[in-house]
């Protein structure tokens, strides 16, 4: 959160640094301070963004958004698709109007043994039932999925999906880049699960790596602005992680080599000016 805190309902209510009231600070000197609006003012700006550098968080104060448990779902899940439907899924997903209610992934992974096949599964989310959800990725699922999982889930299970990036033990050396809008280019991206597909064929000791396109909207991180809080590029709505995961550090070189060639194909069309990762 205190480095921005990208969140599936920012459209709704901004970056986890927006939803932040109040710090209680320890200083590299060993003071215990409070920081918020009016108390420390220039710390609160920074640490909204960049809080290792100044201090240790102790606490905090953040906003809530009282819901009522039978309006708290959303509409997720995996949907897989082959790897012809590649092109027209980024087309898709380019041309989707990403309402603030919504959020979608998109992932490349190897199904479980014994195929380990490579896979495109794309996670759509809806802050709402499945009746309004499915009008709302309409585009998306009328490519023609193998498989389609995504049904309404209660706030506590919404971030399921995640649980597979969070392997103890394991070495994952990650490489991110963001992106804009533009840079959902259907040729980078076939270039992109090219180098996935061929870095797990030829190293079977990393077959549980991917790469994982997360897209926000930033509607809403874009009206509180930049003048509030040190997190920069709120206009930035793609983000993406190439992670190998293995278990030897033998394999480091390879890994590394191949993470960053993954970055250098994102960024040679991302659509922006600087660098905004």
């Amino acid at each position: 959160m205190l480095g921005g805190g990208l969140t599936r309902s920012m459209g709704l209510y901004g970056a986890g640094v927006d939803q932040i009231l109040q710090l209680k600070v320890v200083t590299a000197s060993g003071e215990s301070l409070i920081v918020n609006l009016k108390l420390n003012p220039d710390l609160w700006y920074g640490m909204r963004g960049a809080a290792p550098n100044f201090g240790i968080v102790t606490s905090g104060l953040v906003k809530a958004y009282p819901t009522p448990k039978a309006n708290n779902i959303a509409w997720e899940g995996a949907i897989t698709f082959s790897d012809d439907k590649l092109e027209p899924l980024i087309k898709a997903i380019h041309e989707l109007d990403l309402r603030p209610e919504m959020q979608i992934d998109f992932l490349f992974s190897i199904t479980e043994p014994p195929s380990n096949s490579p896979i495109i599964t794309v996670i759509p989310f809806f802050l709402g039932n499945a009746s309004a959800a499915e009008k709302a990725f309409a585009s998306i699922l009328e490519l023609g999925p193998l498989s389609n999982e995504a049904t309404e889930e209660p706030y506590d299970h919404w971030g399921d999906f995640a649980n597979s990036f969070c392997i103890k033990g394991m070495r994952k050396p990650a490489y991110g880049a963001s992106l804009a809008r533009q840079a959902l280019n259907p040729a980078t991206w076939r270039a992109v699960y090219n180098e996935f597909k061929t870095f797990v064929r030829e190293y079977p000791q990393a077959a549980g790596s991917s790469i994982l396109a997360e897209y926000y909207p930033v509607q809403k991180a874009i009206t509180i602005g930049d003048a509030t809080s040190s997190y920069s590029f709120r206009d930035v709505p793609i983000h993406v992680v190439a992670i190998a995961l293995y278990e030897n550090s033998s394999f480091d070189g390879e890994a590394n080599a191949w993470g960053a060639r993954v970055r250098d194909l994102l960024r040679s069309t991302d659509g922006l000016e600087v660098n905004s990762t």
